[in-house]
């Protein structure tokens, strides 16, 4: 297996398009445990670590700017995590301190693992994906990025460099609840919510919601399941009604192991709580108890 450590974007696209079966490792985090347990042999790996001006985050005329060597522990130390809940929660729910010491964003987007914990966050802020071939950047919506289990649409050459997407209101609250069998392990059941109010903060005026570990790729929830959290002040019948909808979408396997009925119910407790949490944190009403 043959090593490199190009200084520069274009050089490491070189470096893809020269080899038969070539990897790009930054953290190492998605990658080294695969190379361990002999799930991938490729004939190179791309260091792309020292590639420059991929390592800030930035916020200009209201559009975030992470870059794809950016580790989850200094997204967590910058701005936009202090101001965007629902942010703050998926990355800091992402493994443990020394895999958010060392992970990077671009890392985990591209290796597309389905119980990841970013992505359900970036598809409610509606984020691109910025990505290089060696001659064009390209912007992929990052709910259509994920095709299947560890598979995005990205060339075999093409790297991801970033991801970008606009700052929502200041009256918006966001949340990410999510469950794991063991203290920073992969999610077992996350769902990421993101609700808008209107101007006078009375009632919502557009909801987001994804999660990730229950279908093959992270999952942007129905938009006719998001509507029925628009338009009223929230109530917990309407909540309940969303998380029984949101089981309803999931694509769960019936592992050995894993009881498929009781993960639904951790989606349901799970889509509920990140719900009441968001509204809680936005500039809308509480929620009221159900009408009788």
């Amino acid at each position: 297996m043959q090593y490199y450590q190009p200084s520069s974007l274009s050089d490491a696209v070189e470096r893809l398009q020269e080899a038969d079966d070539a990897k790009i490792v930054a953290g190492g985090q998605s990658m080294m445990p695969l190379l361990r347990q002999g799930l991938i042999s490729p004939d190179a790996l791309v260091d792309i670590s020292a590639v420059p001006d991929l390592d800030s985050v930035t916020v200009a005329d209201g559009t975030v700017e992470i870059g794809a060597l950016v580790t989850y522990t200094e997204l967590l130390a910058a701005d936009p995590c202090a101001e965007l809940d629902l942010l703050r929660d998926s990355v800091a729910a992402i493994g443990d301190v020394p895999v958010r010491n060392a992970g990077t964003i671009g890392g985990g987007v591209s290796h597309a693992d389905p119980a990841q914990d970013l992505p359900p966050a970036l598809q409610c802020y509606d984020a691109a994906v910025v990505s290089f071939d060696g001659e064009e950047t390209r912007r992929h919506d990052v709910t259509e990025f994920f095709l299947d289990y560890y598979l995005t649409e990205l060339a075999p050459h093409e790297i991801v460099t970033g991801i970008e997407f606009e700052q929502p209101p200041a009256r918006a609250g966001g949340a990410y609840a999510s469950d794991t069998e063991a203290p920073g392990g992969w999610s077992t059941a996350g769902v990421a919510v993101l609700l808008v109010p209107d101007e006078d903060g009375e009632t919502i005026a557009d909801a987001r919601l994804a999660y990730c570990a229950g279908a093959p790729v992270p999952q942007r929830v129905p938009r006719e399941v998001e509507e029925h959290l628009i338009g009223e002040t929230l109530d917990r019948e309407t909540v309940d009604e969303v998380g029984r909808a949101v089981i309803d979408d999931l694509e769960l396997i019936d592992d050995v192991g894993d009881d498929v009925e009781y993960r639904k119910h951790l989606f349901r407790v799970m889509t509920k709580r990140g719900i009441t949490t968001a509204l809680e944190r936005s500039s809308a009403p509480p929620l009221a108890e159900a009408p009788q």
